[in-house]
């Protein structure tokens, strides 16, 4: 079988060669184990852990029987029995697998923030779940928060060199990523319209600012902060 390939951002996928595999490797809940061990990396996780957040409502004999019947199966669907290492403490094989994930990661421990963004194809695990598996469902929840808030830290850090640099057009775009990654968030919206005001852009500057405030309005009951109201009203100021 051609290398394994892990896709966690904007779902979960795993691929051999070019292309999506099929069949039964990819049933939910083998999918998630390969999620969960992925994102532990080389420390692991334990087995007893894999089971609580797959089989909740089972029985600890249950749970671990199910386990075992989960790692086999994806052993023998998968590269011939090398995927997985360890006995208690499962890890992935990093000679047979690669992920989105580690990638990301990497990128952003190295500093090279750029190849981490384009890593970022969006929210992790997205529309994946397990059904009555609560514990599995709050652990994607809080990676999907974390990995979330890496990707836009590292916009705001292209912004602000970009913005340093004197490229505001290329300033835009990260703070356009930026605020499409946190559409609430009003700071990055502010720092969105000063870029769209700078390059010259006073209606999409205008537009983006009132998206912002009817969303806080809609989504979150809140009245927009009245550092974004004068904002507005310099955005209008600037057109007269």
């Amino acid at each position: 079988m051609e290398g394994l390939r892990l896709l966690t951002f904007g779902g979960l996928t795993i691929h051999a060669g070019s292309g999506p595999m099929t069949g039964a490797s990819t049933r939910r809940h083998r999918l998630a184990l390969l999620a969960l061990v992925a994102v532990a990396r080389n420390r692991g996780l334990g087995r007893e852990k894999i089971a609580a957040y797959l089989w909740p409502e089972k029985d600890a004999e249950h749970a671990r029987h199910g386990l075992n019947q989960l790692v086999y199966s994806q052993r023998r669907h998968l590269e011939d029995g090398g995927l997985f290492l360890g006995r208690k403490t499962l890890r992935l094989n990093p000679a047979l697998i690669t992920a989105d994930v580690w990638e990301f990661e990497d990128a952003l421990d190295a500093g090279d923030l750029e190849a981490a963004v384009q890593l970022y194809a969006g929210p992790f695990l997205d529309g994946f779940f397990l059904r009555d598996a609560p514990e599995f469902d709050r652990w994607v929840e809080d990676q999907r928060r974390r990995l979330q808030r890496r990707c836009g830290d590292a916009l705001t850090r292209l912004a602000r060199a970009a913005t340093s640099a004197g490229d505001h057009a290329r300033a835009l775009v990260w703070w356009r990523q930026a605020a499409e990654l946190d559409p609430f968030d009003t700071d990055t919206v502010r720092h969105l319209v000063q870029a769209s005001l700078i390059v010259g852009d006073r209606a999409t500057a205008l537009r983006h600012v009132h998206q912002h405030a009817d969303l806080l309005r809609t989504e979150l009951g809140l009245e927009p902060d009245p550092e974004l109201v004068r904002l507005i009203e310099q955005v209008r100021s600037a057109g007269n």
